[in-house]
């Protein structure tokens, strides 16, 4: 049997839970409040990062893919792979974490299969820090605790064609813009122009 893919529709945030056409008393923004306030973790901070990023460049979407070749695509057709890290976790720590992103090639998922060549589709790579090391005043929401560093897929291809991860001070030896949120649009229109 083959199925066909669904078509998402944006959800609104007072939809209600139903049970036999019967609203109950709890909605979609109890789910989402109580699924996604840790903006710390791992997972959420990774899509809130993708999100950040999308504001900044003033891209429309209604919704995030969560199985897409790159994570956004800009109004002048440019591919972006967006990546995220933190000194701080949720968890205990001992010390800050060891800043390093994922830049692994993997396969591209099309037409219910994969491609079988590991490839870095993007055309840039955004790598999101959120460099605030203060416990108790972490806040992902406020924009001025995250730096930016873009880096043209092209010089990781070059550079570092195999490589899985890389670390803060690898991005910083490669021709890279490292810039603020309100920096971002341009910062990434610098990377592709030099690159």
């Amino acid at each position: 049997m083959k199925l066909g893919k669904i078509d998402t529709v944006q959800k609104e945030a007072s939809t209600a839970f139903q049970l036999k056409n019967n609203n109950l008393d709890f909605n979609l923004i109890d789910f989402w409040a109580w699924n996604q306030s840790d903006l710390i973790e791992n997972r959420t901070r990774g899509i809130l990062a993708e999100f950040i990023v999308m504001k900044a460049l003033g891209i429309v979407s209604s919704m995030r893919v969560e199985w897409d070749t790159y994570d956004l695509k800009t109004s002048e057709g440019y591919k972006i792979e967006i990546k995220s890290a933190a000194y701080i976790q949720t968890w205990e720590q001992n010390d800050f974490s060891t800043i390093s992103f994922d830049i692994k090639p993997t396969q591209p998922f099309n037409n219910n299969s994969y491609s079988g060549t590991k490839t870095r589709p993007s055309d840039v790579y955004v790598f999101c820090l959120l460099h605030h090391k203060n416990q108790q005043s972490i806040n992902p929401m406020m924009l001025e605790q995250w730096t930016f560093f873009i880096v043209s897929t092209k010089y990781l291809n070059i550079n570092l064609p195999e490589q899985k991860s890389i670390g803060l001070a690898s991005i910083k030896e490669l021709p890279h813009e490292q810039c603020t949120y309100i920096e971002l649009k341009k910062g990434i229109d610098k990377v592709m122009i030099d690159s």
